[in-house]
């Protein structure tokens, strides 16, 4: 069983905006992740779609795998990157913080064993 992945690496979107789209594709079939993040209007979900993009095609490229058509979004691993600080002055000569937050992600794509492919196709027709 072969495995297919891509890294995103120093995103500038923070780990909280990311983190709900990576629920949404996690254990998702490659075609539906591609579909459920295509129609979504978050930001966060076009970064991801780009990402997932990625990933298939270096599935495709990979000796280790077969059958492209039966990868599934095994892992979405989620992590913060550095944040880098900026100041905005304020009045009464006060400071504020500016904090503009990264990401790392990394989307790993695995083949479904035989077995669960077919019993995949019976739950849904």
């Amino acid at each position: 069983m072969g495995q297919a992945s891509a890294l995103l690496r120093f995103e500038r979107v923070s780990f909280q905006k990311m983190k709900p789209i990576a629920d949404l594709i996690r254990d998702k079939n490659a075609e539906a992740a591609l579909r459920l993040l295509a129609v979504s209007p978050r930001r966060t979900a076009r970064i991801m779609l780009k990402l997932l993009r990625s990933a298939v095609a270096n599935a495709e490229n990979s000796s280790e795998i077969g059958d492209a058509g039966a990868l599934f979004v095994s892992r979405v691993d989620l992590g913060a990157g550095p944040t880098t600080k900026r100041a905005r002055f304020k009045a009464r000569g006060r400071v504020g913080m500016i904090r503009h937050r990264t990401t790392h992600v990394r989307i790993v794509l695995e083949e479904r064993p035989e077995d669960e492919l077919g019993t995949e196709k019976k739950d849904e027709g």
